[in-house]
């Protein structure tokens, strides 16, 4: 068993945190732990959900069952799509990743699409870090 540790995006959280009503949930496995947010799982595929809403709803953003996928052109941390849960969405691309650190986190169109706007495809993300148990 191992566990992915991901700050998402350490500013995102903050920001929804600090707004009037603004909530990030946990479930389905996802624990808080130090800043960031820990998926349990094996080595590439974990599980648990991230829902972040603010703006009494008008904000909603659902991040489920991430996994690291090793794609032609590097890494990619894909997660349930909220769309179609049974369907996966590439999130992010990862730069770098020695099968423990990711490095060079950044939002693919269809992550930066989920945002509605403020986050562009190439915004920066929290770096994600497998732990074994």
């Amino acid at each position: 068993m191992s566990a992915l540790v991901w700050g998402v995006k350490a500013s995102l959280l903050d920001y929804v945190r600090g707004r009037g009503g603004g909530t990030v949930e946990l479930s389905g496995g996802a624990t808080a732990i130090e800043g960031a947010v820990r998926f349990p799982g094996d080595a590439r595929s974990f599980r648990g959900t991230v829902t972040l809403t603010a703006h009494g709803g008008m904000l909603r953003i659902v991040i489920a069952d991430p996994a690291l996928v090793e794609a032609p052109s590097g890494w990619l941390l894909e997660i349930a799509d909220p769309d179609d849960p049974s369907e996966r969405l590439p999130f992010a691309t990862i730069a770098a990743f020695d099968g423990t650190r990711a490095s060079g986190t950044a939002l693919t169109e269809a992550g930066a699409d989920l945002f509605f706007g403020p986050y562009s495809r190439g915004t920066p993300l929290d770096d994600p870090v497998v732990e074994a148990e």
